[in-house]
């Protein structure tokens, strides 16, 4: 390998993963919490569970499955989860999507050669056309979402075996005596490309297009060689019949989206839907030229449908349409009668992969995704460094070109570098959506979801508001917003939202159980009940709906139903740190002995380091007289509460060094609680009997 080599690939690999380096120690944000940390598939003892499952863990024939089949992805994640010794450790994940980056532009840079290479017309070039548009393709600000939000892993590995399997399909058009198997490894690839995201097939479609602009460029008699038709004819059927089993895989039926996924696909108007359409690809494009404008959510009302012809908007799309034209003309150079196929391929590139997000054939769930356009940028660097080159050709102003170039790589590098930041968690990611799309509703949702986990309980409320402003039927924000209501005892206005929501969304059990909790908070217990019930009719695997049933019929005073229902919480919640509280609790004081300690071994197998479990196992041992692991219990309940100690630990505690004699040590506790708690009752008692005890002694 030559020095020049050598110092190209470092250029390379310093560039594509330098401005990604800032966000490795950030948090899982966005789709990442459904993906991977409520995804049991990557947790699962089986290794195949994922290959019946769609992307989010959900039976992908079910009704309510969104069709997204990555199996190989899902493993991706799998193989992570393994490495790091059973935990989703987000360093690690995050090192994997830069890897990953970083491997695709160096096929990305294959690819160029292969591309240019192979044609005569770009024997004379001012700079190395296949390296510049590589590096631009390393620093591009769309591919943020791919490498540094973890779900954009998909568009990573697709985009690396599409490349691998146009590689391996050139190879195979040099028909020597392996093309045949080197054909076949293309259309493979292909199919691994498509288990790691749907796209992944499009490569089969810019590979034909790839033989049929190869045959046209040499001669036309080529398109009629038998071993070209041959390889045409595998491609086609290939096509045909990856699509096919990806229609079985589903189930034979589509994805079911709703109109705030994709408001246009739900319109009425014909006029609308295609308007829309074509302004959302006007979008696409400019943050390809301009990513100024990037955004993690593009639906809901971020961009309204075009409804007049009069809209002001039409007149993006007429320039849009403009572009297209001259680069039509610029392809196919009319005076000369010759096409410039370098151009050509580069505009196939951005656009077939592509297709599947164009609502052409099928409405999708999204607007606008930056990550689907992590294989069309590499189509678009191309054309502009294609460009770059004739510019300073036919100018002869090779350093001026040069220096132009480097300023574009240099503000896309430190825009990427800029837009990382925004990935490293979701408040930053959620707050600078807002300043792109203010109008979109589950934007000011998740910044009210993230300032409600950070306890910005007012903020919280605020952006939950301005998100039923924008959307009035937003169910969600309501359940969330009674949720709040709720918490500050505002029980009334929180049933209004909740049953509000509950008429625009009949099976939404989370807002059942939430107005279980309200009407039991309001000591309407038969109408609780019956609202918990509903839930459960709902989602019948519903841990927190049963705990919170079971501490209704606490209330009833029907402990027999209380524990059947919190056994059924940590039956479907193992880790159910309330449910397991509650029923150690409740055997504690029915003094039901012997059943407590069955349930104990199971309680601290699951939350060994759960303060609660251990003070309430505490309690149990210190009744059955086993002083010794009562305490060990009640230190272990205090060690794990940190700087949080509640005042009961040290007082139950106190209670039982009382009993065990060991006065100076109940003392001790008893003052310890009491400084939590200066008004705790129980403990003031108990130390003025302590006291008396001493002095009678």
């Amino acid at each position: 390998m030559s020095i020049e080599m050598i110092f190209k690939l470092t250029g390379l690999v310093v560039l594509s993963s330098l401005p990604f380096l800032f966000t490795l120690n950030g948090d899982f944000v966005f789709d990442d919490s459904e993906a991977l940390l409520k995804n049991n598939d990557i947790k699962s003892e089986s290794w195949t569970d994922c290959f019946y499952n769609d992307f989010w863990g959900t039976n992908i024939k079910s009704a309510v499955s969104h069709k997204s089949y990555r199996p190989l992805t899902v493993l991706s994640f799998r193989l992570n989860y393994i490495w790091n010794n059973g935990q989703l450790t987000v360093f690690s994940f995050k090192v994997t999507n830069l890897l990953c980056h970083i491997v695709c532009c160096l096929l990305v840079w294959r690819t160029f050669q292969k591309i240019l290479n192979t044609c005569s017309s770009t024997s004379l070039n001012a700079i190395d056309i296949s390296y510049f548009a590589t590096l631009l393709f390393a620093v591009h600000p769309i591919h943020v979402e791919a490498v540094s939000g973890i779900v954009g892993r998909a568009d990573l590995l697709c985009a690396i075996t599409f490349f691998i399997a146009f590689l391996l399909y050139n190879k195979a058009m040099t028909n020597d005596k392996f093309s045949f198997v080197t054909l076949l490894l293309s259309v493979s690839m292909a199919a691994i490309s498509m288990l790691f995201k749907e796209n992944g097939v499009t490569v089969l479609g810019f590979c034909l297009f790839y033989e049929v602009i190869n045959a046209l460029d040499k001669s036309k008699e080529d398109l009629k060689n038998p071993r070209n038709i041959s390889r045409m004819g595998i491609l086609c059927v290939s096509i045909v019949l990856l699509l096919y089993a990806r229609w079985t895989v589903m189930g034979g039926t589509k994805p079911k989206f709703s109109h705030l996924d994709n408001p246009a696909a739900f319109s009425d108007s014909l006029f609308r839907k295609i308007a829309t359409y074509n302004y959302i690809y006007f979008i696409n494009f400019l943050i390809l030229i301009w990513p100024q404008w990037l955004c993690c959510d593009w639906s809901m009302g971020c961009i309204p449908l075009i409804k007049k012809v009069t809209d002001v908007r039409l007149l993006f799309i007429l320039l849009l349409y403009a572009y297209a034209i001259a680069l039509l003309v610029a392809i196919f150079e009319i005076k000369n009668k010759v096409f410039s196929r370098p151009l050509l391929l580069s505009a196939a590139l951005m656009v077939i992969p592509f297709i599947p997000a164009a609502n052409i054939f099928y409405p999708v769930g999204f607007v606008i995704a930056e990550r689907i356009l992590y294989i069309p940028s590499a189509g678009y660097c191309l054309i502009i460094v294609i460009g770059l080159n004739k510019i300073i050709l036919s100018r002869n102003q090779y350093k001026m070109g040069v220096f132009c170039y480097g300023i574009l790589l240099l503000s896309m590098g430190l825009r990427s570098w800029q837009r990382s930041y925004d990935w490293q968690n979701e408040y930053q990611l959620f707050t600078s959506g807002v300043s792109v799309c203010p109008r979109n509703a589950k934007i000011h949702y998740n910044v009210a979801k993230v300032a409600d986990a950070n306890n910005e309980t007012k903020f919280a409320m605020q952006s939950y508001r301005q998100a039923l402003r924008l959307n009035p039927e937003y169910h969600q924000a309501m359940n969330n917003l009674a949720n709040l209501l709720k918490n500050q005892k505002k029980y009334y206005e929180a049933e209004y939202y909740l049953r509000k929501a509950l008429k625009l969304e009949r099976d939404f059990p989370a807002a059942w159980m939430n107005l279980g909790v309200v009407l039991a908070s309001t000591k309407r217990l038969d109408e609780a009940e019956s609202a918990y019930k509903t839930a459960l009719q709902y989602r019948k695997k519903y841990p927190d709906c049963f705990y919170n049933l079971g501490n209704l019929y606490l209330e009833m005073n029907r402990t027999n139903e209380a524990m059947e229902n919190w056994l059924q919480a940590v039956h479907l919640k193992p880790k159910h740190v309330l449910a397991w509280t509650n029923l150690i609790a409740l055997l504690d004081n029915t003094e039901q002995m012997n059943k407590a300690l069955q349930v104990i071994p199971d309680a601290l197998k699951e939350l060994p380091d759960a303060p609660s479990i251990n003070f309430a196992v505490g309690n149990i041992y210190g009744k059955l007289g086993r002083f010794a692991e009562a305490e060990r219990h009640f230190l272990r309940a205090i060690e794990l509460s940190g700087t949080n100690v509640p005042a009961i630990y040290y007082a139950n505690l106190g209670v039982l060094y009382h009993r065990w004699k060991k006065i100076d040590l109940a003392e001790n506790m008893y003052n310890n609680a009491l400084k939590i708690n200066n008004t705790f009752k129980s403990a003031i008692t108990n130390l003025n009997s302590l006291k008396k005890l001493k002095q009678q002694n």
